[in-house]
């Protein structure tokens, strides 16, 4: 009896009804490391090659190109604002670099400032907003007043005499800080002092101030005046300086420094001898220039220029710093007109 067979043949070579998948088993495929693809005959296997410019390529050397330029810029950035910063921040460089120290006062300085009232130096709010406007107008400083004509402090001093003279009026916020913050914006400060007229401390000390006839003295316009030759007087102005260099300020504005001509040449008085005085005090680590009031009120340029000249005749000096008064509808051309001079210190109230 013939065994009946679980297999025959009749459907050999026929195909499956799943569709076949994968490729022709290679010689080397024992080689493969399961699940990596490493294959040390892969380079015998025949290829296809890809086309030179195919969108693969081109993502990946668009890709290289966005890196590089990138990288350019970042780089280029941070030299710009590198340089930025050293120039701001360097340390001024001296005539001669050796191991003297250079002379403060002789320095050639080129000031555009704007006056400013002690009341907005807060640190804060106000004090932006001086910055601003400083920066915008093309400034260079500001000039507040330390010792206004009236006698009275503009900021919150510790010297006894200021105290015993309740001489103290709307003072400053901060001082101090607001000082700091204007040089970190590359603003100079600069302190104006009106040296002999003063109401507040010849009226509370007359040993101070200049009396006739054993009476305090006052003009036609109602002042009172401090004695040049007084060493209270002195010490009082240098003390003053000697404090607010504390806070940063190494340039001052002498005012006030002549007594009216009906006082007679009895006083030692003017600015050339109140400054030798305090340079041989402070050295020359401090500068010291002196105010020339003047007002123009042109209203275009040749207005302007004609009366400049006029005003301004024969007043010459390297110490000379201009305290202009202009209106508010002309500031604009005043200053103009004072960046148009050569070497001209200046201060614009308005």
């Amino acid at each position: 009896m013939k065994k009946k067979r679980f297999y025959n043949n009749k459907k050999r070579n026929e195909k499956w009804t799943e569709p076949q998948r994968g490729r022709k088993i290679d010689f080397a495929d024992k080689y493969i490391d399961a699940g990596n693809g490493s294959d040390k005959y892969d380079r015998k296997r025949k290829k296809e090659k890809k086309p030179l410019f195919s969108p693969e390529r081109w993502r990946s050397f668009a890709k290289i190109i966005i890196i590089a330029v990138g990288c350019f810029f970042i780089i280029s950035v941070g030299y710009t604002v590198m340089d930025l910063y050293i120039e701001r921040n360097a340390v001024p460089l001296t005539q001669d670099n050796n191991d003297e120290a250079g002379d403060y006062s002789d320095v050639s300085l080129h000031l555009k400032s704007s006056r400013v009232e002690p009341l907005v130096l807060d640190a804060g709010v106000m004090l932006e907003a001086v910055i601003d406007d400083v920066n915008d107008g093309g400034y260079t400083s500001v000039t507040f007043d330390l010792k206004r004509d009236d006698g009275t402090i503009g900021y919150d001093s510790g010297l006894a005499t200021v105290d015993m003279y309740g001489a103290e009026s709307s003072t400053a916020g901060d001082m101090e800080a607001s000082v700091r913050e204007l040089l970190a914006n590359d603003i100079l400060p600069v302190g104006r002092i009106s040296c002999y007229k003063d109401n507040v401390a010849a009226s509370g000390d007359l040993t101070a101030g200049i009396t006739v006839d054993g009476e305090l003295y006052v003009d036609a316009n109602g002042n009172a005046y401090l004695n040049p030759d007084s060493s209270t007087v002195y010490d009082y102005i240098k003390g003053i300086i000697e404090e607010v260099r504390g806070f940063g300020i190494s340039v001052f504005v002498l005012d006030n420094c002549d007594l009216p001509d009906e006082l007679g040449d009895s006083y030692n008085d003017g600015f050339e001898t109140l400054s030798q005085m305090l340079y041989n005090d402070f050295g020359n680590d401090i500068r010291l220039l002196q105010s020339v009031s003047v007002s123009v009120s042109g209203d275009d340029e040749d207005a302007i220029q004609s009366e400049w000249t006029e005003k301004t005749a024969g007043v010459t000096g390297s110490d000379i710093i201009f305290n202009v008064t202009a209106t508010e509808e002309n500031a604009r051309l005043v200053k103009d007109f004072l960046d148009s001079q050569d070497n001209l210190n200046y201060i614009i109230s308005q």
